[in-house]
């Protein structure tokens, strides 16, 4: 059989394979380590108690329950002391329907662990942010001007009405809102930090 051939482990030996192959091994537990990392569960909802904005961590069986009171729910018998952790996220109270908490990534990132989200809002509200807004035009004032001779806009020209702006976006109506969401982690070695997204 060929790997039984004498000159082919000579080479093996002789050639950097086995470095190679050593760093291919550490670079796989790596991968390995990271994909453990990304165990998570996610629970998210709309409408906690917790009214202002927070980010709450839990480490404990007790924290675990508090966290849950936050959002008026009984726990969920999944926390393991020593095992697991736990991050709550609440955007506090929102003026309608269509906001959420959308968790981008949990994973390793070199000593801690990662956690990255965004505010989803109302498509008619993420369109007008990632718009800019366009100038309004701005009628000048003739009791402004010296002599009243100079001005923005020709003497002759008439304001704009109102009529003839952009409509103002309008936003579904509801009662206020308070989205949430709670994310166990597999994991308690390392620290970790929330971070948010904007969205562009």
């Amino acid at each position: 059989m060929w790997f039984s051939d004498k000159s082919f482990w000579q080479v093996v030996r002789g050639s950097k394979a086995l470095r190679l192959f050593a760093l291919f091994a550490v670079a796989l537990a790596s991968l390995c380590d990271v994909a453990a990392a990304q165990n998570v569960r996610q629970w998210n909802g709309t409408l906690a108690l917790n009214r202002q904005p927070a980010q709450v961590f839990a480490n404990t069986l007790a924290e675990w329950r508090s966290l849950w009171s936050r959002v008026g729910q009984v726990a969920p018998d999944l926390f393991e002391p020593g095992r697991t952790s736990a991050v709550g996220i609440f955007l506090g109270q929102r003026s309608g329907p269509g906001y959420s908490v959308n968790i981008l990534s949990a994973g390793r990132r070199r000593d801690r662990f990662m956690l990255v989200f965004e505010e989803r809002a109302p498509d008619d509200v993420m369109m007008a942010e990632r718009t800019p807004s366009a100038p309004r035009p701005v009628a000048a004032n003739p009791a402004f001007a010296p002599g009243g001779a100079a001005s923005f806009v020709p003497q002759s020209a008439a304001p704009p009405s109102i009529a003839s702006l952009p409509p103002i976006p309008s936003r579904p109506t509801g009662p206020p809102t308070s989205p949430w969401a709670i994310v166990l982690i597999d994991r308690v070695d390392l620290p970790i930090t929330v971070e948010q997204r904007l969205f562009r």
